[in-house]
């Protein structure tokens, strides 16, 4: 069955370090969690060690912990999808593209999709990367863009 109206809300995020990142994404990823909605993390690069540190020096319940830790922080590769999840894409502007354009692609409904992009990579592109999508998540939370 393909889904035409699949409500798909893009939101930007712009870091400067993995710390920085893993910082930001840290609120919304602990109210996500305690909200029992699905998050999967995409990323290019293996977050793993610097998620680990960071954990370990954050003052969060156990279990919230745990479940972060427990997020693939080292998958490049798209899994098993579920409607009303929230997905993290970490990486270059070609990669979050093309895992964006796939996670579109699929029969997924009410998905929040959050593109995190390395400032320095992208920063001549701000402004249109910007305009493509709904919201920014950033350290004040989800603003409008």
């Amino acid at each position: 069955m393909i889904i035409e109206n699949k409500n798909i809300e893009k939101i930007c995020n712009f870091y400067v370090s993995d710390f920085h990142l893993e910082m930001i994404l840290l609120p919304y990823l602990n109210q996500k969690l305690k909200e029992e909605e699905p998050v999967t993390i995409i990323s290019e690069k293996n977050l793993n060690q610097s998620i680990k540190e960071l954990i370990s020096k954050v003052n969060l319940d156990n279990k919230i912990k745990n479940n972060i830790l427990n997020l693939e922080w080292d998958s490049a590769e798209i899994k098993e999808i579920q409607n009303n999840s929230n997905v993290v894409l970490i990486g270059t502007e070609n990669f979050i593209e093309q895992k964006k354009n796939k996670l579109i692609d699929m029969d997924v409904e009410n998905l929040k999709i959050i593109d995190c992009y390395n400032l320095q990579e992208v920063e001549k592109d701000v402004q249109k990367i910007v305009l493509t999508h709904d919201k920014n998540l950033n350290t004040l939370g989800i603003t409008n863009v």
